[in-house]
């Protein structure tokens, strides 16, 4: 302890002369009054409403919000990028480094700091002197690789650090990459280690697990065709009867789409972050208006395979399939923009990192699924000698549900035929015997108003229909618990002061 007191304070002067306020980037700040539900008051649904007061969550947004992120658009966070850039010794190559740490706000006493994406990236230029941009590189990431997915919209991408169930270690990676005028091709591995029986005994021991990742895309006159796949090592079952055999994670991913006056794009939280003074780097660059028509459809699909334990026959396994497809639409026409956004999810794919309902075993034969799928729409128009974009959108979804008789969740079986609907892995909504889940219907009106190109203020008024909502109610004695449907009807309100930059 000593030694660490000591050394800290001299770790701090040695990079305060190199950490300048320009390396913290893609700093978000956000001052948000909010109410998740008028309608309900504290206690009295499964997702508290604790009541109209400042701060957000993801309680906060709908369903189709966030697409293309897996934040909520309310944190207080920022990123420090410690970035290093240097010709090589050898001719053509090109030397970078980036430290790059996330910091986020929890509260006043405790921040949440991670490691979001740290990397060493050698770049070799194969234009020689052409304008064409073409370079071979390599990126190795020495502590986390989950910005090294597979899949191209973050709502349905996978292969990230959650692919390698109960790791206990970093999930590092390297990936090369050969880049191309019209296209590129990539070839990468992830490695972990994970607690695993060592045979058929119940002896365990942390053993390495690893990852195959490869893929390539192609653009040319605006039309777009990727495709991408991996394989996984994913430990070994601890279950009695196939104790000791290996689980792996399988699958492949493809993009289609056609763009014009806009880019396809891919998620920041893909990105790889780096303060190069000699690139300009805008994370939240003001939207362009006036350029006449201009669009981006695209398609996505991904086929998915895992090995899990078979529920039907005793001491075997199984391979169980997951699928994921999305359509994208993005229409701007002068200060006019119109989105469409349709997703469908089969239930072993939300749950596919878990593994499955019940964790590394296939679904029984009894049981009866219904897989996810949303569609949603938003038009808004942009004032620009007010700086005002006022806009709506409306939505739909069939979440997904599995329903068998006598349910067993941890150990507690719940008597009847029942319907459990999910909408993530750590969300779960047990409806009463005989009931069936119902769609969701959400309507949002917003407004924002930009005061500088990095401060904004954001109003949204959300209203939700959601008749699969229940409370679980202990009788007098404290020892039967029933459930029962809430009020299906949700309002609530966002009011936000966002600085971006």
């Amino acid at each position: 302890m000593i030694r660490i007191f000591l050394t800290a304070p001299l770790f701090l002067v040695l990079i305060a002369p190199t950490a300048l306020a320009g390396d913290f980037m893609d700093t978000r700040l956000s001052f948000v009054v909010s109410e998740n539900n008028f309608f309900a008051g504290p206690g009295e649904t499964q997702i508290n409403s604790p009541g109209l007061g400042i701060g957000a969550d993801q309680s906060n947004t709908l369903f189709f919000d966030n697409y293309d992120t897996r934040f909520s658009g309310f944190e207080t966070m920022s990123h420090l990028s410690l970035y290093n850039k240097m010709p090589s010794f050898f001719e053509h190559l090109i030397t970078e480094a980036s430290l790059v740490v996330r910091f986020r706000i929890l509260d006043d006493d405790s921040t949440g700091i991670y490691d979001t994406g740290s990397y060493i990236r050698l770049i070799y230029d194969l234009s020689r002197g052409t304008q064409e941009d073409t370079n071979l590189e390599l990126v190795l990431f020495p502590v986390s690789g989950d910005r090294f997915r597979l899949g191209y919209s973050y709502k349905i991408s996978w292969g990230g650090n959650e692919i390698f169930p109960l790791n206990y270690a970093r999930v590092p990676a390297a990936k090369l990459q050969l880049n191309l005028p019209w296209g590129y091709g990539f070839l990468g591995f992830k490695t972990t280690q994970i607690q695993e029986h060592i045979g058929e005994t119940m002896q365990t021991e942390m053993v390495t697990n690893y990852g195959v990742l490869a893929g390539m895309g192609l653009d040319i006159h605006g039309f777009r065709a990727e495709v991408n796949g991996g394989f996984f090592t994913r430990g070994v079952f601890a279950h009695e009867g196939v104790r000791g055999e290996s689980m792996q994670g399988y699958g492949i991913s493809y993009q289609l789409g056609y763009h014009r006056g806009m880019e396809v794009g891919s998620s920041i939280d893909f990105a790889l972050y780096k303060n190069d003074p000699d690139l300009e780097t805008r994370f939240f660059k003001p939207e362009e208006y006036g350029q006449g028509l201009s669009l981006v459809l695209k398609h996505e699909g991904s086929f998915l395979y895992h090995t899990l334990e078979d529920p039907e026959r005793y001491a075997t396994t199984v391979i169980q399939d997951a699928m994921a497809f999305d359509l994208n639409l993005a229409v701007k026409w002068g200060y006019f923009r119109a989105h469409l956004d349709c997703m469908y999810r089969t239930l072993s794919f939300l749950l596919f990192e878990v593994p499955s309902f019940t964790p590394h075993q296939d679904f029984p034969a009894g049981a009866d699924i219904e897989n996810e799928w949303f569609v949603a729409a938003g038009v808004d128009y942009h004032f620009p000698d007010w700086h005002l974009t006022p806009g709506i959108k409306i939505g739909a979804q069939i979440p997904a549900t599995y329903t068998i008789e006598s349910l067993d969740v941890g150990g507690v079986t719940f008597a009847g035929k029942r319907t459990v609907v999910i909408t993530n892995v750590a969300n779960r909504s047990v409806l009463p015997v005989g009931e069936e889940a119902q769609m969701i219907f959400s309507l949002k009106a917003n407004i924002k108003w930009d005061i500088s190109e990095s401060l904004a203020m954001v109003m949204e008024l959300y209203y939700t229909w959601n008749d699969n909502q229940i409370r679980y109610v202990s009788d007098f004695s404290g020892l039967n618990v029933i459930s029962q449907f809430v009020d299906p009807n949700i309002l609530g309100i966002n009011l936000a002061a966002q600085t971006r930059f």
